[in-house]
């Protein structure tokens, strides 16, 4: 009976949530602006790191770990803060939204981890130079990452600025405190905050961006509470033995719990009869509401619909209109270009006569003058002799 009310409400909440749907798709396909090439590929490179950095950190820990002995706590606990803290930090820098933001962080951070093991705070830390070989060689890979993620020129100055920021804003112990670099990287690199507003992508990028998220929380929370309750456990008066019969004590206590549910099923029954009578208000004002919404996104839709109609007419208008003024102007244009080029054939033709008219005279006249002046050259001629 019980199992019955519960499955009703989540129908109900689940018709509730469908019922904007209407409305959320208007606000996701607004924001489907997708992400590019490169920053797909730099997030994926960079989250991809996370999981080398993560192995190559336990490793050398662990390695650290034994070689020095179990009950030296101080030593002990150093090695637990380096995986703590470390890990901690590089997942916050390269899981953001923005992937350029999380290759600059990320990048920073490797260096400032190096700085710390190789001239830093952490220099003489531990007894062997394994942090300082592993936080090298992880600053090294991350370089190769940025390279192959920034082209030409923006590679060089990225590097110059991380390597000085990183010089700025050392790690002073192992809190490792992050200092986030991406707004100091846009102000050197002389770009608008406004014009590096990244998007989420389309609902497959950010759902992968989503799915990301959970995996890391999935795998990396276990670990990291393991290693804070052994610092705690380390650090404290509490034994390995008290903490371990705390945790049977929960454990025992949740298995009682369990098998006092499932013992009771009158109990059950009537919490859940109870439950229903009491959640049966709040259902009929969710289900008048829900009647609300939906009138009013009927409404929305059809004013909108109403909207795209009469702006799309407006743009045929003004097309229309636009396509008429064309035609007359291009009528006009041609009307002149005829008339021009008819006054400049006549003035070729006009020029064409005069030219031949010359012609004319040249090849008839001009032998007939020739001839004439050169007899009576000749006639003075004799009458003088």
């Amino acid at each position: 009976m019980w199992i019955r009310h519960f499955k009703a409400i989540g129908t109900l909440l689940f018709l509730v949530s469908m019922s904007g749907c209407s409305l959320l798709e208007v606000k996701l396909d607004s924001q489907t602006t997708p992400l590019t090439k490169q920053e797909l590929n730099m997030r994926l490179m960079t989250r991809e790191y996370t999981q080398q950095f993560f192995a190559q950190v336990e490793q050398t820990a662990d390695v650290i770990s034994l070689q020095y002995d179990a009950q030296d706590k101080l030593h002990q606990s150093y090695v637990l803060l380096w995986k703590i803290n470390a890990e901690e930090g590089v997942q916050r820098a390269a899981y953001q939204v923005s992937p350029m933001a999380a290759l600059i962080d990320s990048w920073v951070f490797t260096v400032q981890m190096e700085q710390f093991f190789t001239q830093g705070a952490g220099k003489d830390l531990f007894v062997s130079d394994d942090a300082r070989k592993t936080a090298s060689a992880l600053s090294q890979e991350f370089e190769k990452l940025a390279r192959s993620s920034l082209k030409g020129n923006s590679f060089k100055t990225s590097k110059q600025f991380v390597v000085e920021f990183a010089k700025q804003h050392p790690f002073q112990d192992l809190t490792f405190i992050r200092t986030p670099a991406y707004r100091a990287w846009l102000e050197s690199q002389q770009i608008s905050e406004d014009d590096a507003v990244t998007t989420l992508g389309t609902m497959p990028e950010a759902m992968g961006d989503v799915s990301d998220r959970l995996s890391l929380v999935s795998e990396q929370t276990p670990k990291l509470m393991t290693w804070k309750a052994q610092l705690i456990a380390m650090n404290s008066s509490i034994s390995g033995e008290q903490l371990t019969a705390t945790l049977e004590s929960l454990q025992a206590t949740s298995e009682s719990f369990q098998d006092f549910v499932e013992n009771n099923p009158e109990y059950m029954q009537n919490l859940a009869q109870q439950m229903a009578i009491e959640l049966k208000p709040l259902v009929n004002d969710i289900d008048k509401k829900t009647e609300l919404r939906l009138d009013q996104l009927s409404e929305e839709r059809k004013a909108l619909e109403a909207m795209v109609a009469r702006e799309r007419a407006e743009i045929a208008l003004i097309i229309s209109a636009e396509r008429a003024k064309f035609a007359q102007d291009l009528d006009t244009i041609s009307q002149d270009v005829i008339t021009l080029a008819m006054d400049k054939v006549v003035e070729l033709i006009k020029s064409t006569i005069i030219y031949f008219i010359l012609f004319i005279v040249a090849i008839f006249f001009a032998p007939l003058g020739l001839g004439y002046m050169l007899g009576k050259r000749t006639a003075v001629k004799k009458a003088n002799s």
